[in-house]
């Protein structure tokens, strides 16, 4: 079944795509099947880097139970990246000092503290800071509510057990 991509090539061109958790425990869960191929050959095709930051590797390893799950987890990250090795956003002063306002931000807009996590603010941080070529995929979509982030595109999959949405956001 072709599905259509609901996101301009355009927009990928040279991009570093953030790989939110829960977008990489899915691939994960299907990493058997073709449901992420087509995804992962455009990401390809536009010269995309697939990047995690710590925050989100910490969020991915951390489920697991033994030292086989977190060795497959982490050789998972690994051929995510084009050269074999994933790329890590670093963490500096500038993302946790940003991911304040951001948490203000959405306190003063009454979005819930219990939607936003730390980890959200940190992320919105990294969008903001690499706004030109940064570009978050996730399923979370209240995660990134719209007062702060552009929702570029959709990206669904339908993998016949579920279908899963994947949104594109940058910071506004």
């Amino acid at each position: 079944m072709e599905l259509s991509v609901i996101i301009e090539n355009d927009q990928l061109e040279r991009k570093h795509v953030l790989l939110d958790t829960c977008f990489l425990i899915k691939s994960k869960e299907y990493s058997d099947t073709e449901f992420f191929d087509d995804l992962y050959a455009l990401f390809a095709n536009n010269l995309c880097t697939p990047v995690v930051n710590e925050f989100i590797r910490f969020e991915f390893l951390r489920g697991s139970k033994y030292s086989d799950q977190f060795i497959a987890k982490s050789d998972f990250l690994e051929q995510l990246s084009p050269k074999g090795k994933s790329v890590t956003l670093p963490i500096t002063a500038d993302i946790v000092s940003d991911s304040i306002p951001i948490s203000n931000i959405y306190a003063n807009k009454n979005i819930q503290n219990t939607q936003i996590s730390l980890v959200d603010c940190y992320i919105s941080s990294y969008l903001k800071k690499y706004s030109r070529d940064l570009i978050l995929i996730t399923l979370n979509h209240k995660d990134f509510p719209l007062v702060l982030h552009d929702r570029l595109g959709i990206y669904p999959i339908d993998t016949d057990k579920e279908i899963i949405t994947l949104g594109f956001y940058t910071f506004n």
